[in-house]
């Protein structure tokens, strides 16, 4: 199991208590997961993303595996990765060996063997506008977790972006992270973590200031009730339509005799 899917796994189910003898204290966990998203500049921006302490960095725009070893040492002390159009099983080893510990690729041009990795996380890259059917067939990828862009600035989100939020949760049971463009409102985050959402990438470019006010907002989220939707406990309308189909198929009855 990756390290970036345990954390995950922390903040949907809250720290366990520290062992040991001593008063019993639970860490503090954040209400969703903060990914930083790197494109540009990339030694400048890693350096920058490390300072605002997320739950996980991804690098995207490098030119290859080697450039990923040279942000190495900056890098070093956090949970990070990468993030390209398609993956192939060579680069995949290759940027694991350089330190990377989450692999994010679109589906076409993704290799098999890019997806063989028991240390590294695998996240599946999608649009909203894929349909029903395609959605149900990712839950059989060997990929923990999928990205999706929620597009437009949190002020313009409307009930028709949480449709799309809905679909995507309802039919997936993996780790959903929404790929945004600035930082949601406390109310927002509330609502976006009850439609299934698991964190936010949010480019490093909109700056440290907001992006520490952001990590303060999670950190700041009241503890998820108890009926939260979690990845483990997603129900996929299709099989739950077919066992109700199935609970009110009548049964045979003799016919009568004549």
């Amino acid at each position: 199991m990756s390290k970036f899917i345990d954390r995950l796994d922390e903040i949907i189910e809250g720290a366990p208590a520290r062992m040991g003898f001593g008063p019993p204290r639970s860490e503090k966990t954040p209400g969703l997961a903060l990914i930083v998203q790197v494109s540009s500049s990339h030694k400048t921006g890693a350096a920058t993303a490390t300072e605002v302490s997320p739950d996980g960095i991804l690098i995207s725009g490098l030119n290859g595996p080697s450039a990923a070893t040279d942000l190495k040492d900056t890098l070093s002390d956090t949970i990070w990765g990468i993030r390209t159009d398609s993956l192939s099983t060579v680069d995949a080893k290759a940027y694991e060996e350089a330190g990377s510990g989450v692999l994010a690729f679109q589906m076409e041009g993704t290799s098999i063997g890019a997806v063989s990795s028991e240390d590294a996380a695998k996240v599946l890259c999608i649009n909203t506008d894929l349909d029903i059917e395609e959605l149900r067939d990712i839950n059989a990828l060997p990929v923990d977790a999928v990205i999706f862009p929620l597009s437009g600035a949190s002020s313009t989100w409307t009930l028709d972006d949480l449709v799309k939020v809905a679909r995507i949760s309802g039919r997936l049971g993996k780790y959903l992270l929404a790929e945004i463009t600035e930082a949601p409102t406390a109310d927002d985050l509330k609502v976006l973590r009850t439609a299934g959402i698991n964190g936010l990438v949010l480019d490093v470019s909109v700056g440290k200031k907001a992006l520490e006010s952001l990590k303060q907002s999670l950190m700041e989220m009241p503890k998820a009730g108890p009926d939260k939707p979690s990845k483990s406990n997603a129900i996929l309308p299709g099989a739950a339509y077919s066992a109700q189909e199935e609970e009110a198929a009548p049964d045979h009855e003799e016919e009568d005799d004549e």
